[in-house]
């Protein structure tokens, strides 16, 4: 069968490395819908850069790709001993999160809490959020699944290919920036 995906393992790897080189020591991750593979994807490469550099996840949440289990989630993650970032699965939580995070926590983003999300989505470059986010080249992706159905048209025995296109960071204003990063 043939596939077309973000580099979603790789994605998930650049914001535990982004969030590290910016001094980041108490780093917390809110998980999407556990059954999906582009959750587990993404937990997984952050997870493998964290432990890279030799880091432990220090707090974890699920927000099913959710807003107000995003919510309820980043309120038990800053319950107690809360977490200096937090990269979240989806942009739409992660929204939910700042939201959380300046308005019913009163916390400052990002000079109190750094927030990383992924796809970026349209809202995300917004004023209000500005967010950096692991970019889901959308464009790229459906384009690439039409060349795969016309190439099956034309041929059907053609061979199933899978596409793994990679995922740029987008460094915005939600995340403390690495002195000397370049994007």
């Amino acid at each position: 069968m043939s596939a077309v995906t973000s580099a979603n393992v790789g994605g998930g790897r650049k914001v535990a490395e982004f969030l590290l080189e910016g001094g980041h020591k108490k780093i917390g991750y809110i998980a999407g819908w556990e059954g999906a593979s582009t959750q587990r994807d993404r937990e997984a490469g952050f997870m493998q850069g964290l432990r890279a550099a030799g880091f432990d996840l220090h707090a974890r949440e699920v927000g099913n790709f959710v807003l107000e289990l995003a919510r309820d989630a980043t309120l038990r993650m800053f319950a107690q001993d809360p977490p200096d970032a937090v990269f979240v699965a989806n942009d739409h939580m992660a929204m939910a999160v700042m939201d959380t995070l300046r308005f019913d926590l009163n916390l400052k983003v990002p000079q109190d809490v750094s927030v990383v999300g992924y796809d970026d989505v349209s809202t995300a470059a917004w004023r209000a959020y500005d967010l950096t986010t692991v970019r889901q080249p959308a464009n790229r992706m459906v384009a690439e699944t039409v060349d795969i159905l016309l190439s099956k048209i034309n041929d059907a025995s053609a061979a199933p290919r899978r596409v793994e296109i990679d995922a740029p960071l987008i460094v915005r204003g939600s995340a403390r920036i690495p002195e000397g990063w370049k994007s």
